[in-house]
Parts: C-alpha cells; structure tokens; sequence
C-alpha cells in the first residue's frame, strides 16, 4: 500500500523537529537580509552597539550587533517567561510585559538568592511610560539567570529568565540605560526596505518638529503633539501657551539633533537623542527621549523627557 501524508502528521513532524531535547524551540534562522520590524535604528556610536529581542512565542531572546553600521543576528538562546501567558498588567499576574523597555542596573549575584536568580540580574525600567499610561501596574521585572540545576520551563512571575552561562555571555553587550530590551509576543521579521522606509519616515516627522520649533511656526510645532500630551502640569493648550511666549520672546531658536535610537513596538515609539538648544538669552545641551504614538497617517508626541549632558565629547555630532 502505498502511504500518504495527511496534514495533522506533518504538522507534528515539523513541531517534533522544532523543539530541542530539553523541550525549547531549536536555532531559528530569520528570512535573510531582515530583522525585527521595531529596531529601527541602534545609532551604536552615540548609544548602544547592541539590541535584545524576545519572542515569547518561541521562547527565545536573541543578541542583535551593530558594526560599521549595519545591524545582524549575532546569537540566539533560549529564554523562560512568565507562568501565564498575555501582556503583563497587575502586580502579581504572573505574566511578561511586551514593549520597549532598557536596563536601569545590574545585580550581582552576591546579592542574589542564587537559586532563584543565578549569578547575574538585569532590572528592566518596567512600568515604561506606555505601560504608566495605560494603567499597568507591577515591579521588579528582570532579565536574570536560574541555578544551573533548575529548568527553564517552570516558568516565572515575568521575568525573562536564561542560564547562568547565557547571561555571562550576554553581560558585556548589555548597555545600562541604552541597550533596549524588545519584547514582542511574536517578532514580525521585516526586510530592510521595509526598516529604511519606517525609519525615513520617523526622521521625516523629526525634521519637520526640528524645523517648525527652529522657525517658530507654532501651529505646525504643536500639531506634532498628541491632545493628551502634558508638560508637567500644563496641557497642550497651556503648552502651547508657553511655547507661543517662548518664539516671541528669542529674536531665534537654533535646535540641533544628533542621530537617534529608535525603536517601535505595536505602534509605541521609543526617539532617543543629544539636542544643542541655543538662543539668545537661553542655551543648553541634553539628552531628550520622544514618545511617540503612531497614527494612521504619521505620529504623535505624547510625552517627553529631556536631561542635562555636561560630557562636552557628546557634543560632537552631526546634526541634521
């Protein structure tokens, strides 16, 4: 008799051949000349030279390298999540937020239970500023290891959790404050075409607030901003209030923006650069994040943050 396949058996097959011995999935090779559609620029001269992704249906982190300006797979390793499944969003839920999050610190592990967090931790800035403005809740979400003995299938309280030997490996490309941790549910691989078209059109609105702020075209400043978007205690009416006295104050703005990190997850967007702000009676240089929400057409600022840089070398830049 001749035999056939049907299609349940294959598909058992396949996920057969999909998982390790140890039950995680096996090397994953991505399409080639692609990489995660939200790593949209690393600027690895200025910030970070590295990139951590997690693709929580594959139970998998990998190592992203930026060299001579062009960013590549460079390792890939197996990763435990939190015991339920879903976006984190309470305290005490049990599950891995998804977004952009980036290391506030490490742990050594001599402070550590070793046990339950190995000889390294990494603290993520859980909540970010889209998990505040959405209402989640929770702490203390890390990117540690596990004693060597322990399985990476018992699952955590949301950390992303990985060997000892991995997280050794992982230590010297980990950036404080600027490697970014991108965690998707699952990473959707976009060609380079595709990254060089959302990253032009992220420079595009950035030109366009530079420019408007520059010539103090007020409207079109403020139009870059989201309805929601606060400034301290001022709304956007009174923001706009503010920045109106400002342009008719100074006789000129000059603004310069070094190249900036940026990173996308499901329409949040992560903007980080060095800005030279200088007028007649006011200068300064700083470090400025953008918050950006992505519309149907373009983007929206919804929040920001700027703080001083007195490290004269970042100064350095060519601006655009």
């Amino acid at each position: 008799m001749k035999k056939t396949w049907t299609l349940f058996p294959l598909l058992a097959l396949i996920g057969a051949l999909s998982l390790s011995a140890y039950g995680q999935p096996a090397a994953f090779t991505p399409p080639p000349g692609t990489l995660p559609e939200g790593l949209l620029n690393l600027n690895g001269q200025m910030f970070a030279t590295t990139a951590l992704v997690v693709d929580k249906s594959k139970k998998k982190i990998y190592l992203f390298k930026e060299q001579d300006g062009v960013v590549k797979l460079a390792a890939q390793y197996d990763a435990d999540l939190g015991k339920k499944p879903g976006d984190k969003h309470s305290t005490g839920d049990s599950r891995t937020p998804e977004g952009i999050y980036f290391f506030e610190k490490s742990i050594d592990g001599s402070a550590l239970d070793k046990e339950k967090y190995g000889v390294l931790a990494f603290v993520t800035n859980y909540p970010n500023f889209f998990d505040t403005r959405s209402g989640k809740s929770g702490y203390g979400i890390w990117l540690h290891a596990i004693a060597d003995k322990t399985t990476l299938e018992r699952g955590s309280q949301g950390c992303v959790v990985v060997r000892n030997d991995t997280i050794k490996l992982l230590q010297p490309d980990i950036k404080i404050k600027y490697t970014p941790l991108l965690i998707f549910d699952q990473i959707q691989w976009a060609s380079e075409t595709e990254i060089k078209k959302s990253h032009e059109k992220l420079m595009g609105f950035l030109k366009n607030w530079k420019m408007a702020w520059e010539s103090k075209k007020i409207d079109d400043y403020i139009g870059a901003y989201d309805d929601t978007f606060r400034f301290g205690k001022m709304n956007i009416a009174k923001f706009k209030e503010y920045k109106t006295e400002l342009a008719s104050k100074y006789s000129s703005i000059t603004v310069k923006l070094s190249d900036p990190q940026i990173f996308e997850h499901k329409g949040d967007v992560v903007v980080r650069f060095y800005q030279d702000y200088a007028s007649p009676d006011h200068a300064d240089f700083g470090e400025k994040i953008l918050y950006l929400k992505k519309t149907a057409d373009n983007y929206k600022i919804v929040g920001e943050f700027w703080e001083p840089v007195t490290d004269s070398a970042k100064k350095t830049f060519n601006s655009f």
